[in-house]
């Protein structure tokens, strides 16, 4: 499967990378900070810890969570202010007849003849842009060519059993 790749400047792939590096060295430093005291003590695992601990440590979560949605929200809409002004790229493209199609790659009958046929080909341009050459990867097949039609099978195995909502036939009945 291909998939449509474009180019990206490599310094914003360096500030993606960095912050999202940030990111999980956050995370991480805010679960070892909040699960290390509840394993790491001289009596063994402490579960009845206070419980305002317990919220001062979500409180933090909760306003990394805050800022995580306020960053990612605005950058929603930056990207949708953005993306409105390039609407012009969303519209479908102009339809282009025969005579533009032939007068803006200086084809001829024969090459626009040839364009219009249905399978492979490569087209060759010039220097200009101009189509030089068509060249089809497919070879049309004349009356003569084609092989003769099978006869039908004397006796087919073919079970056919009556639709639903068909009035015309009996419904099956057990033997």
């Amino acid at each position: 499967m291909k998939i449509i790749r474009t180019q990206r400047n490599l310094v914003w792939v360096v500030i993606d990378v960095f912050f999202t590096v940030l990111a999980w060295i956050g995370l991480l430093y805010l679960l070892i900070r909040g699960l290390w005291p509840l394993i790491d003590t001289h009596a063994g695992p402490r579960l009845d810890g206070s419980v305002f601990d317990a919220l001062g440590t979500l409180q933090i979560y909760f306003w990394v969570a805050v800022l995580n949605a306020v960053i990612l929200i605005s950058w929603a809409r930056y990207q949708h202010r953005k993306s409105k002004s390039f609407l012009q790229r969303r519209l479908p493209a102009p339809v282009v007849d025969d005579l533009d199609l032939s007068e803006t790659f200086n084809l001829t009958r024969e090459r626009l003849k040839k364009l219009r046929t249905s399978g492979s080909m490569t087209i060759h341009n010039d220097q200009e842009g101009d189509v030089s050459r068509v060249v089809t990867h497919f070879f049309p097949v004349t009356a003569q060519q084609l092989p003769e039609r099978l006869a039908p099978l004397a006796h087919p195995r073919v079970i056919r059993l009556p639709a639903d909502k068909d009035d015309k036939q009996a419904p099956l009945t057990s033997a």
